[in-house]
């Protein structure tokens, strides 16, 4: 059992990864290696306001999306309440 949760875990850390380089959230860049030395520097960006852009995105289309689910539920309600 233990086994399986650290491997869901493992396969949805490496999707939202994939995501947040997919959507913008993370980029990584590196500087040409000095002359004289063998070190590359890798840069690791986050971008925190595209994280929270897309998170009000999500969240604004969820109430929307619930709001037309709820009114459409009560139009139902409304109709076998009718129907008795």
């Amino acid at each position: 059992m233990k086994r399986s949760s650290i491997t869901v875990l493992i396969v949805l850390l490496v999707c939202d990864v994939a995501l947040g380089f997919y959507r913008g959230w993370f980029s990584l860049s590196s500087h040409g290696s000095d002359t004289g030395s063998n070190q590359v520097n890798v840069n690791l960006t986050v971008d925190g306001g595209k994280m929270r852009e897309d998170a009000e995105t999500v969240k604004n289309k969820a109430k929307e999306l619930a709001g037309g689910a709820a009114e459409g539920a009560n139009e139902l309600g409304d109709r076998a309440a009718d129907n008795k």
